[in-house]
Parts: structure tokens; sequence; C-alpha cells
């Protein structure tokens, strides 16, 4: 596969500190592999000249995520996406993903200023009036300033960081030529395809970098959460936000994290802990849309106990069929059936790659076998779910991204339940959630609306197929019909065949070399124009045949197929 590489200073420049940083690290494999296909395309002044080290004493998953905090916003922005993947990352490499920060230092505010003003076309006094000039919240994609608008209202102000599209633009096409190299050298079959994740960072990345997606993800969860009096949601100035902008309500409140000082503000964690989960499992299975970060310093409290989610950048989409596997898993782990939940894999085509069904069955069956002398309300539902996705791993187990973001909330929020309440129990929440969508299964009215769709598609297919009948009796008549086969890993056998073909014809070559030497040999006298005699002619003839004979043998060693 060839690399195409954008020869441009910037992209030079960032291929340099990408080398350096993994160098700096000690991810000398991933250099070595990357070095000859960068100096063919961008020359020697791509590798770095001295790189100074700093991974004695660390761990790989360490090193990692240092690594990916050096090399800046978008691969953070990967790191973090991997952190939400335990079907694709192992445990102690999620563990070091999930505490990557940022890092960086705010914008100086009148770099803010400019963008602020291009952004909403007119002078920052024409639209507030206070700006505070110290932000109260900093990050890689934007910062947050407090303001007061020109009506009074008391906001916060997202701003994107000036050039910041540009940047996240450029390293995501360099992540994707990089991941293209990597699978085609060194990726193996069955395991996260690069390509297709740097793919989904970029589409993830391409959403959060523009405020106005998540000015509309905020207006949806206002909608959806109208009549709940236990949740927040802040409300968005549309007048003072654009692509770049987002304005929004000033949220006072403590961060859920702070289990000490909800107490001192008179909030109780145990009631907290328990409107956590709801929040998540009403988006999870009511709306079909859920907040894909809930993690601790994303959720504020107001007075009463009211939860006031922030951060609706990151956000995704869960189908009905993901939910009703969700159902299925949460009803398998509470019944102990590891059939019932390999069944379901089935139903989603989750098993096209698994090579034993029957062994996933297994060591499903005997993971949930390990809670079975449990009460059901003191299954640990986060473990149990850490638990299967390392069985998955192992067999080879892809489940859809949005159904695996699915699982790590839940495991997000029952952690923070059980910080805030240790006799917290998911599993009494879970339950009648998932018994209510397989309740919803039997029901006659949903029968009766697959029925008739069921009707709707045989009756349009009946009143085509005539039709289509007479499309391909005309091609039989005409002797234009055609019939396209694919084979799946015929170009591995064509090739097999063709070298197998060559080798062959090599040899017959040798063959009649050294017969033709030998008789030569045999005939011993007479000379070929008077120059050479056919004995000596013989001699070099064996001598070619044995040169010729080693190098195929020695092919045929490299190769490792004799």
């Amino acid at each position: 596969m060839k690399l195409h590489l954008k020869s441009t200073v910037e992209h030079l420049r960032h291929y340099r500190h990408i080398l350096a940083v993994l160098m700096k690290y000690g991810f000398d494999e991933v250099v070595d592999i990357l070095r000859r296909k960068l100096i063919l395309r961008l020359g020697a002044k791509v590798m770095p000249k001295r790189v100074k080290r700093s991974f004695i004493g660390r761990s790989r998953p360490q090193r990692v995520r240092m690594a990916l905090e050096e090399l800046g916003p978008t691969f953070i922005k990967l790191g973090q996406l991997l952190s939400t993947r335990p079907d694709l990352v192992s445990p102690e490499y999620l563990q070091e993903l999930e505490h990557l920060q940022d890092g960086v230092s705010p914008v100086k505010f009148e770099r803010i200023r400019r963008e602020l003003q291009e952004q909403l076309g007119g002078p920052l006094d024409g639209f507030f009036s206070s700006f505070d000039e110290q932000p109260i919240a900093a990050g890689s994609i934007a910062q947050v300033h407090r303001a007061i608008t020109k009506d009074g209202q008391h906001v916060a102000v997202k701003i994107r960081r000036p050039g910041i599209v540009r940047t996240v633009r450029a390293e995501c096409e360099i992540l994707e030529e990089l991941a293209a190299l990597i699978k085609a050298t060194t990726w193996e079959v069955g395991t996260i395809d690069p390509v297709r994740m740097v793919r989904e960072l970029t589409e993830a990345i391409s959403k959060e970098v523009d405020l106005s997606n998540e000015a509309r993800n905020l207006r949806r969860f206002s909608r959806n959460f109208a009549d709940d009096r236990t949740v927040h949601i802040a409300e968005v100035f549309g007048k003072y936000s654009a692509e770049g902008v987002l304005t929004m309500e000033y949220i006072d409140g403590v961060k859920c994290s702070h289990s000490s000082v909800l107490a001192t503000a008179g909030l109780d964690p145990k009631v907290i802990a328990a409107r956590g989960a709801d929040f998540i499992l009403r988006q999870l299975f009511e709306f079909g849309f859920f907040h894909t970060d809930p993690h601790p310093g994303n959720i504020f409290v107001l007075a009463d106990n009211v939860l006031a989610p922030l951060d609706f950048g990151q956000v995704a989409r869960i189908g009905e069929a993901n939910r009703r596997l969700m159902g299925e898993m949460v009803l398998a782990i509470t019944e102990i059936d590891a059939d019932r939940l390999v069944r379901a894999f089935g139903r989603m085509g989750m098993l096209e790659e698994c090579p034993d069904p029957s062994g996933l069955a297994g060591d499903l069956d005997d993971m949930l076998n390990g809670y079975s002398h449990l009460p059901l309300k003191e299954i640990p539902v986060g473990e149990v779910i850490s638990r299967g996705f390392e069985v998955m791993r192992a067999h080879h187990i892809h489940p859809p991204a949005e159904f695996t973001l699915m699982l790590k909330s839940l495991m997000t929020v029952e952690s923070l339940a059980n910080a805030l309440d240790g006799d917290f129990q998911l599993i009494d929440h879970l339950r009648p959630y998932a018994r209510r969508m397989a309740m919803e299964r039997l029901d006659p009215r949903r029968m009766l609306r697959i029925g008739r769709e069921a009707m709707r598609q045989a009756g349009d297919l009946a009143a085509a197929l005539p039709e289509q009948i007479d499309a391909i009796m005309a091609n039989i008549r005409r002797g234009s019909l055609r019939i396209h086969v694919h084979h799946e890993h015929l170009e591995n056998l064509t090739h097999t065949l063709d070298r197998s073909s060559n080798r062959i014809a090599f040899a017959l070559i040798i063959a009649g070399t050294v017969i033709a030497s030998s008789q030569l040999v045999i005939q011993g006298t007479g000379t070929l124009l008077g120059l050479i005699s056919f004995q000596t002619l013989g001699i070099f003839g064996y001598l070619g045949a044995a040169i010729l004979g080693l190098w195929l043998l020695v092919s045929m060693m490299r190769s490792r197929r004799l």
C-alpha cells in the first residue's frame, strides 16, 4: 500500500514531532516501522536529530499516556476515545487512558477577544456588559469564561481555541496516513482496525470542535428531561452563540465527585447516586441518545440534589436493537444464563469472527457462575461487564461502538454512585428497564406493527417479482445473463499457484541444464566453434545449475514454505 504524504512544511514538522515523542518514550519498534517510508517520502529531515529518553521506570501503558499527552489535542482525543472502548483495549491501558489530561495553558485573552468578535460579528462590548478575562476552565479544544450579557444573564462562554480546526484537520490526516501504513505492514487479522478507529476519531473530534453541534445536543437533552425536576440542563443563548462560540447558562453548583463538599452544602450523596443512575438509564433505555462521557467532573449538583450535567460535546445515539441487546445482557447476568447472551450476540451478527462459539459460551458460563453465590442485589454490574469485555476480546467479538459506549457509561455511573453511596446497587435500577424491554417484545401492538410491516414488504416483493422475472428471462433469451461470483481470498490462491508454477518451471530448467551438461561431459571430445571443449562447457553447466538450485532453495527457505 502506498503512503500518500503531503510534503508540506507543516506536515513535516508534525511528523518530526511524532517521531521524536515516540523515540523519547521508548517506542523504537514503531519508529522503525515508520522510518523507511517517511524518509522515502519526505527525506532525511523528517528524522529528529537528538532525542532525550524519558521512560526509565515507566510501564508501557504509562508511556502511551505520556506520549499522547505530549503529542497534542488530537492524540489526546484519540486516547480518550480508546478509553471508552474496553472491547478493544486491555484494562491496564484503559486505566491509564482514563487519566489523560489536556494539560494546556489558556490562550491569551487578546486572541480570545479576536476570535469572539470574528465569530459573533461585532465588538465584544456589543454583546456582553461584563466579560471575565480569566478563564474558569481550559482544554485542548476550547476554554470557558464567565460573563454577563446585555440582557443581564449570567452566562458561561465557551470559545474554541484559535487555529484548532486547522491543527486538528492536519493531525487527523497524518493519523489516517500512519494508521494505513501500520495496518498494511504489521497489523494482525482479528484485532482492532486502526484505520477504522482513526476515522471514528476524526468524526468524533469534528463534531466536538463544532460548538454549534454541542448547542444542538444541549437543546435536545433539555427537551428530553423537561418533565424531570431532578435534572437541570443549562439554557443555550443562541443570540450569543456560533460555530466557534457556545454561550450557555452559568451553573453555580458543586461537583458530584466532591462528596465532603456535598455534605457540607446540605446535599444528600445517596439521593444524588440514585438520581445519577436514573439520569443515565433514562438516556439509554428511553431516549436512545446519551452522554458518552458522564464522569464526575461533568456533573454538578444544585440545591435540592438537582443534577446539572455539563459538556455535551460527546454524545451518541443507540438504536432499538442495541437497547434490546443491553436488556438481554442484564437478564443473562441476573439469571446466570450464558446461552441467552450468546444467542443475543448471534442475532446481532457479532459471532462472524468468533473461531469457537462453544468456547465463548463456556467462558461466559464460567464467568457468570462466579457470581451465582451472590444475592441478586449484590452482583457488581461494572465488574461483570469488565470481565465480559475480556472474554469478548479473547474470542474476537466486536460489539457495535455505540453498544460499547453504552456499557462504558454504565460502568462509569456505577463507579460514581458507589463512591457516593457504599450501599448502592446498580442492578436494582437496571432490572426494571431490562424487564420492560423484554415485555415490549411481546406487546401485541408491537407484534401487530411488525406484522403489518412484514406484510407490506411481502406485498412490495410480490408486486415487483413478475417484472424482475421478466427482466431475467429477457437477458437469458438475449444470451446476456451474467452471474458474478466473488470468492474470498481468491487473490491469495492465484498468487500461491503462480509462485508454485514459477518454481516448478525453474526446477525444470535446472534439471534440463543438468541433463544437457551430463551429455556434454559424457561426450568428452570435441569443441564448440573451436573455442571451448564440450566437457568444459558441461562443467560450467553443472556449476550454473548448482548456483540456480542453491538460489531456489534459499528463496524457498526464506518464505518458510518448502
